[in-house]
């Protein structure tokens, strides 16, 4: 009776109740969170952006474990120790592994049990248990490491999830066990209550997940173009428009316009046939879009219309952008197009100018480039033009 009694107290109490519903907002704002900076890193295809954004995300699962712990000390007049706070620990530690593909949480969720072992060596307890610690902290970072690389299998299929949850579940009770000493039949109850409130997490957040992708799949169609993958006009009049107004508010920083088109597009289309001008326009997209990630630039790459894209350079003057697209556009002409068993070869002519402070509207500065790319088209074709200055086929 005593044991169902301590059951009771711990979990069927309102506290509980406020600390199930507080983890609950605090995974679907974490949710929200990683699907929005995921989403951006895949768009940007940036190292550093990747690297802000999983920053982001390990700061978020560090906030909400500092949120909870505080809230949990607060409702119960500064006491910690309770198996309803615990669980709710270890389901957003949990929780954050099957979200993030984030290398630093991993290491988090590796690190908490020997912060957590360290706290109560700091307060005298567990020094008998150390060798239960370590074989269970070993075995826990194996399942988070398991886990890591085979994420796919494991969160699709209903037993490998169980399974997981056992583990993780069943490890850390045995650390917990080793600075707080409890009977077995309660932790199997506690365990129990783990996976459920698992499972009804796991529910929730698939229904959010797809929700957001809903979103995400409503946004690709509406921001990138269907034929080469790459951003399109009403992506670029929104990107535009943003860019425009940042760097007139600081002018010191310099923002650069490439506009470019494939020379001669039209005899693809009427040569080889309109399935040859899309394979080489899939080409010449897919290779200044991999190109300029590869190169970790601030380019950002928009399929204008027709055979017509633009890239924005952030932060980047005329010279630096004219040496970057000069570098890629070298590599195409050098890398024919395999389509049908023919080797087509690929040139491009381009307008780059900086922006200026005398640049009244956006159409000030996109007709400059424009005119840039016209010049370069009537010198021959296959040129750069720069600031008004031509440059010959390098």
């Amino acid at each position: 009776m005593q044991l169902v009694e301590d059951f009771t107290n711990d979990f069927l109490n309102i506290n509980t109740v406020i600390v199930a519903l507080i983890t609950t907002g605090l995974i679907t704002v974490m949710t929200i969170l990683t699907y929005f900076l995921e989403h951006r890193a895949l768009r940007l295809r940036q190292p550093r952006v990747t690297l802000v954004a999983h920053g982001l995300e390990a700061a978020s699962l560090v906030v909400s474990m500092l949120l909870l712990r505080q809230i949990f000390f607060t409702i119960n007049s500064g006491s910690m120790l309770s198996w309803s706070y615990a669980t709710a620990q270890l389901t957003v530690l949990l929780f954050s592994l099957y979200t993030m593909r984030n290398l630093a949480v991993e290491i988090i969720n590796i690190l908490m049990p020997i912060l957590f072992y360290g706290q109560g060596m700091y307060f005298g307890r567990g020094a008998h248990f150390v060798a239960t610690f370590i074989t269970m902290t070993v075995l826990l970072s194996s399942a988070i490491i398991y886990f890591s690389r085979h994420r796919s299998s494991i969160m699709g299929s209903q037993w490998r999830y169980l399974a997981l949850q056992l583990v993780y579940g069943g490890t850390w009770w045995f650390i917990i066990w080793s600075v707080h000493r409890f009977e077995l039949a309660y932790t199997i109850n506690v365990l129990i209550v783990f996976i459920v409130y698992m499972w009804i997490i796991r529910f929730c957040v698939q229904r959010i997940s797809r929700l957001i992708d809903r979103f995400t799949q409503l946004d690709q169609k509406v921001n990138y173009d269907e034929l080469t993958g790459v951003r399109n006009r009403a992506s670029f009049d929104t990107v535009q428009a943003e860019v425009f107004k940042a760097y007139q508010d600081r002018p010191k920083l310099p923002v650069t316009m490439a506009m470019f088109d494939i020379d001669h597009f039209k005899r693809f289309n009427d040569q080889y046939g309109h399935m040859t001008g899309d394979a080489v326009l899939k080409h010449v997209a897919q290779h200044f879009e991999v190109a300029l990630y590869k190169q970790t630039t601030h380019g950002q790459l928009f399929r204008y219309g027709g055979e017509e894209f633009v890239v924005i350079f952030r932060g980047t003057p005329a010279d630096k952008a004219r040496t970057t697209i000069t570098a890629i556009r070298d590599d195409l002409q050098n890398e024919a197009v395999d389509f049908n068993g023919q080797k087509l070869r690929v040139t491009v002519s381009f307008g780059i100018s900086q922006l200026q402070p005398n640049d009244v509207t956006f159409n000030d500065w996109f007709s400059r480039v424009d005119h840039y790319l016209y010049q370069s088209k009537e010198a021959g074709r296959n040129r750069i033009t720069v600031e008004g200055n031509t440059l010959a086929v390098g």
